[in-house]
């Protein structure tokens, strides 16, 4: 596949990313409805914003409403694409978006509140792939039926399959995430040539690795879960990090121990700072895709990263929504958002 036309696209797409300064400036808005007029001056949330602009505003809306900005980015790219392996990797490398999606309904429902997005809104958000019947899913009025409506997609018989009455939301995202790395992994031995296979795979199972370590130490320290519940957790795949390792790292007896384990294994540089977990894995990311299209221009690492950093400003865009309905200091808000120079290259 030639890379020149996607990456000419891509290009003129991430010029539509928001910078430090732009950050600096929604940071200054003073209030959500004020974020939300700011936003609407940019090209990427124009018309997603629009839509807000003559309605009360609350913070969930605009938060809903910035998500459909990827989908409509996503779906320009997935044109672009010719090739048949290159276009059904791109839709499991996106399905992490759409599951996300999926989360944010189910907590409505969890939380007896009615799903808020329109159809055809949900219809953008989900792609036709999922062979998700949006209009059924809006209609769930409780998990059980939100997760019987869920039939069609990939995912449907794993999730069922662990899922009870008593089953926790938690549970459920967890159960989730595992199958979206599983079918990426899957997907880029299956559909991709050699190179983009390798390239993949190094970016990929660095975030396996991350995700695992990550969730060892929060289900240790916050959870209390014992061994076995954790096991049940943890992706089954090893890129760097081997599966004995992580195995002592789930046996640890208490966190000073976990954190030697954690500091002498091949990622004890990344997670310098434990108490800012987040902070180290999109940092380490973040290198990783930018290495990668510097290194690899004629290669699927460019489109992978422009996905990678505005789903990482979307991130930002929450947070910092979220510090701005609290008052928050603008240099307080900044600090809490996930910046990278390089991502404006």
């Amino acid at each position: 596949m030639d890379y020149s036309g996607i990456n000419a696209k891509i290009k003129a797409m991430r010029g539509n990313l928001l910078t430090a300064a732009d950050y600096a400036r929604l940071c200054q808005a003073g209030s959500v409805e004020a974020v939300a007029r700011t936003l609407s001056e940019y090209p990427a949330y124009r018309a997603a914003m629009s839509q807000t602009l003559n309605m009360e505003i609350h913070r969930d809306i605009v938060e809903q409403k910035i998500l459909l900005s990827l989908s409509d980015d996503f779906k320009r790219i997935y044109s672009f694409l010719s090739d048949f392996g290159v276009r059904k990797y791109m839709s499991a490398y996106f399905l992490s978006f759409e599951l996300g999606i999926i989360k944010t309904l189910l907590c409505m429902v969890y939380d007896e509140r009615d799903i808020s997005y329109s159809a055809p809104e949900l219809n953008l958000l989900i792609g036709t792939e999922l062979k998700i019947n949006t209009a059924s899913l809006k209609a769930s009025k409780n998990p059980e039926e939100f997760i019987r409506n869920l039939q069609g997609a990939g995912f449907y018989s794993m999730l069922t399959d662990a899922f009870t009455s008593r089953s926790s939301l938690f549970e459920i995202e967890m159960q989730l995430d595992l199958y979206y790395y599983m079918n990426l992994w899957k997907r880029q031995r299956q559909y991709l040539d050699t190179k983009n296979r390798r390239l993949m795979e190094r970016i990929s199972g660095s975030e396996i690795d991350l995700r695992n370590i990550m969730w060892v130490y929060r289900l240790k320290k916050y959870y209390n879960l014992n061994n076995s519940r954790i096991y049940a957790y943890l992706i089954p795949i090893s890129y760097r990090l081997r599966r004995a390792r992580l195995m002592r790292m789930v046996q640890c007896a208490s966190i000073p121990e976990l954190c030697v384990e954690i500091e002498t294994s091949p990622y004890g540089a990344v997670f310098g700072d434990l108490s800012s977990l987040e902070k180290a894995y999109y940092k380490q990311m973040s290198k990783l895709y930018i290495r990668a299209s510097s290194m690899h221009p004629q290669s699927l690492a460019y489109t992978t990263g422009f996905v990678y950093f505005k789903e990482l400003e979307l991130r930002n865009l929450i947070s910092l929504l979220e510090g701005v309905r609290y008052k928050l200091k603008p240099s307080d808000i900044m600090s809490y958002l996930n910046l990278h120079k390089e991502a404006e290259a």
